[in-house]
């Protein structure tokens, strides 16, 4: 694999707009100690520990490490204060912070160094070098400005006035306070480079324009600086193939710092921990899942939804494990990064689920997963298909929760795919001519002249599959029900209504015969 580039700053350089407005929130970040989940877990509640949150980057570090840093830094406040650096012109207590934090604290430059290396043995580089300094001059209550080059980072203290650079990681000529004559000659470079014109020159003056153009390197905060550590140890990571140290360092560092740079890097670092494994372990999952949140826009939106498919295979039907499927739904529609992947996984959830369930004759579950698949996906002629099958079903063999009316009723409503649908209206008219028979069977007369009702009006609009003579016999049971409560005038009610329909059946002609008033 092709080495990344030594200066490990450069491609923070070139964060763009749509980075800067990124909200993208990392998942199931894992912190590498007690101390780290602490200090940095803090960030987003504006609790920082400065000194700690520099530190964390190191997994070894405990609170005993950061109390000796405390007192380094302290030893140092001490020899400052000692020396009246408060009493000297601001250019001169800069000068002397800088000299004496290089003397007491920077030994040996290296590219790759982490700021608890600073107190430990003296190594340095300039991002770790800058946050010393950022905690001294903060200390000292001196701004500042953190600059940062596409390879270097460094301080500007006094940016609102004298503009003094701090050179970390140059120990000899490290200081620099631009003069008058550095900033009327930085002026005549703008000049002639016509990036300012001699109108503005005349009219803001050589200081005026130097304190407002002399700003062309980025500006970054502390918690941006903080996370330039976890980039570089997460570059390092990925240098020695180390990619499951790698990704968690750059999670970290766009945790703090969100930027298509290092969203690219640790969406590197996923992908190869991807190959050759078998998503048997949910740690597995969200791998995967993490690797799909971190793209941008909607790349990879159809490899998301296939996964989620192939996963639904291997986990629901062919080895089935709810719970564990349960979760890997979960871990997707957690990292879904629009509405159509969320519409996507949840029709294929909801889908494959309600067929699982139908399958196992448990239909009230099954529409209710279908149900929820159908929301997402009206259009789909496989869903409908299974949905028209379950309905079907559910109404031939009475397994429905609410009473058949209302269940009629709510299928009508909700399902546009059932109007029209001759199968449906012969399924109901049966469903219906059941209820009859068995309410007025079990002598729930109330019940069964409600049923009847909806009967006759669904028979009405089309006889489909029952005849006139089945008509007839459902009236008949009416009046067999009437008989056995001894209600003669129910019976001849009955039996008149189902001569309109069998004006032949010879049962129905005898009760609507008998004389007023007989008894029973």
């Amino acid at each position: 694999m092709q080495k990344l580039l030594p200066f490990l700053l450069l491609v923070f350089f070139t964060v763009t707009v749509q980075a800067q407005k990124d909200t993208l929130r990392i998942k199931n970040i894992t912190y590498a100690s007690p101390f780290e989940q602490k200090y940095l877990g803090a960030v987003d509640t504006g609790d920082l520990n400065k000194l700690a949150l520099l530190l964390v980057v190191n997994p070894a570090i405990t609170e005993t490490e950061l109390e000796n840093a405390r007192q380094k830094m302290q030893q140092l406040y001490t020899a400052l204060d000692l020396a009246k650096v408060r009493d000297k012109p601001l250019n001169k207590q800069v000068k002397m912070i800088f000299e004496m934090a290089h003397r007491n604290f920077l030994k040996k430059y290296e590219n790759i160094a982490s700021f608890d290396q600073i107190m430990k043995t003296g190594t340095y580089n300039c991002v770790s070098a800058t946050a010393l300094y950022v905690l001294v001059l903060e200390h000292y209550n001196i701004g500042y400005e953190i600059k940062q080059l596409p390879t270097h980072v460094y301080l500007v203290a006094d940016p609102k006035g004298s503009h003094i650079m701090v050179e970390t990681t140059d120990p000899a000529g490290g200081y620099f306070m631009p003069d008058p004559k550095f900033k009327k000659s930085y002026v005549e470079y703008l000049q002639k480079g016509k990036l300012v014109s001699e109108e503005d020159v005349r009219t803001k003056g050589v200081e005026g324009v130097f304190n407002e153009q002399f700003r062309a390197d980025k500006n970054i905060n502390f918690q941006q600086l903080v996370s330039l550590q976890y980039y570089n140890e997460g570059v390092k990571q990925y240098e020695e193939q180390a990619y499951e140290k790698a990704s968690k360092a750059f999670q970290k560092a766009y945790r703090l710092y969100p930027n298509h740079e290092t969203r690219y890097l640790l969406t590197s670092s996923l992908a190869q921990q991807l190959e050759g494994i078998n998503y048997d372990k949910m740690e597995q999952i969200e791998l995967l899942t993490n690797f799909y949140a971190m793209q941008p826009g909607d790349a990879f939106r159809d490899e998301f939804a296939n996964d989620f498919k192939r996963l639904t295979q291997k986990h629901l039907l062919e080895k089935p494990d709810t719970a564990f499927y349960n979760k890997i739904y979960a871990a997707f529609k957690g990292t879904a990064r629009d509405s159509v992947s969320m519409k996507d996984i949840g029709y294929v959830y909801h889908f494959h689920n309600g067929r699982v369930q139908a399958m196992n004759n448990q239909y009230p579950k099954a529409m209710e997963y279908l149900t929820k698949a159908y929301g997402f996906n009206p259009a789909s002629a496989e869903l409908t298909g299974v949905m028209k099958s379950v309905i079907y079903d559910q109404l031939n063999r009475n397994r429905f929760s609410e009473d058949l009316s209302k269940t009629v009723e709510q299928y009508q409503k909700n399902f546009s795919f059932l109007k029209g649908d001759q199968t449906f209206h012969n399924v109901c008219l049966l469903a219906y001519a059941r209820a009859v028979q068995n309410a007025f069977s079990e002598d729930k007369r109330t019940e069964g002249k409600k049923m009847l009702l909806s009967l006759e009006a669904l028979y009405k609009q089309n006889k489909g599959d029952i005849t006139d003579r089945m008509m007839g016999e459902l009236f008949l049971v009416a009046c067999q029900s009437y008989y056995r409560a001894k209600s003669p005038a129910g019976m001849k009610e009955y039996a008149k209504k189902g001569l309109a329909y069998d004006p032949r059946n010879e049962h129905l002609k005898q009760v609507a015969a008998m004389p007023a008033g007989t008894k029973l």
